[in-house]
């Protein structure tokens, strides 16, 4: 009678430590994710509803290992570090870390790619010198924006000359340079495809620095709503894609052939 009580015991404390769990990754969450629409990456299907890309698929995966649950929203670039900064957000993807960004959001960095800069096939541009020593030139870039040490050296000599116009996201920085206001735009090669599809042979796109380590860029988690500990089940989870390389086969592919490699050592920054 006495063993059977034990046991009895033991079977409840085991069923308590379960729900105690369940309830556990049941509070994860959910995380309220800002997301730009960005070709590849995040945009609405083609004839009908919902979003397709890299981010539904990596939020889903993310989600069934770490137990968290996310709510993705559609905002601009703007209102995202707006909400970021206001508490009304979690959550933000593929952001490149930078002393001012990281003193309200952690940010853990997953894959690394090379920018291209696009020039105008007419204009001839070589290289970065050719288009320093052209004087006339101008370039467009996203205010606060970081682009490596490489571009950031060149954008600081072009600032120094008043060659440099700012926008406030992506989005207008392609607007001005395919307008034909600016001479030249730095990003992504997968950022700019449909606009270039639009004008072919007009643009020359190019990797300026090819030996570059390139631009690292992750996941953004807000300082003041996503708790320490939560901080840490993401970061395991995300250890564990990198780890067993579903974080490569995701990057292949959604954004195959464009030089988007994951980080070997994933750590928060």
């Amino acid at each position: 009678m006495k063993w059977a009580s034990v046991r009895r015991a033991g079977l409840l404390a085991g069923l308590a430590l379960l729900v105690a769990g369940g309830a556990a990754a049941a509070e994860c969450g959910p995380f309220r994710v800002g997301l730009k629409l960005y070709p590849l990456v995040y945009e609405r299907q083609s004839g009908g509803p919902g979003y397709r890309g890299l981010d539904p698929d990596f939020f889903a995966l993310l989600g069934e290992r770490s137990g968290c649950r996310f709510m993705l929203e559609v905002e601009s670039q703007p209102r995202i570090w707006s909400r970021l900064r206001g508490g009304s957000l979690d959550v933000t993807s593929w952001v490149v870390p930078t002393p001012e960004r990281q003193a309200w959001v952690t940010v853990i960095p997953l894959a690394r790619a090379n920018l291209v800069a696009l020039t105008w096939t007419a204009q001839g541009v070589r290289d970065e010198a050719d288009f320093l020593a052209r004087t006339a030139l101008r370039a467009v870039v996203v205010r606060g924006a970081s682009y490596g040490p490489e571009y950031d050296r060149l954008l600081a000599q072009l600032r120094a000359q008043g060659r440099v116009s700012e926008v406030g996201d992506f989005d207008a920085a392609v607007r001005v340079f395919f307008g034909q206001r600016v001479d030249l735009l730095l990003g992504y090669a997968w950022s700019v495809a449909a606009p270039l599809r639009e004008r072919p042979g007009q643009v020359q796109v190019a990797d300026w620095h090819p030996q570059a380590q390139g631009l690292s860029s992750g996941l953004a988690l807000s300082r003041s709503s996503v708790s320490a500990a939560d901080q840490q089940r993401l970061l395991q989870a995300l250890r564990t894609l990198q780890a067993d390389g579903s974080l490569e086969r995701l990057l292949h592919q959604h954004l195959p052939g464009l030089g988007v490699r994951p980080l070997e050592d994933i750590a928060p920054q």
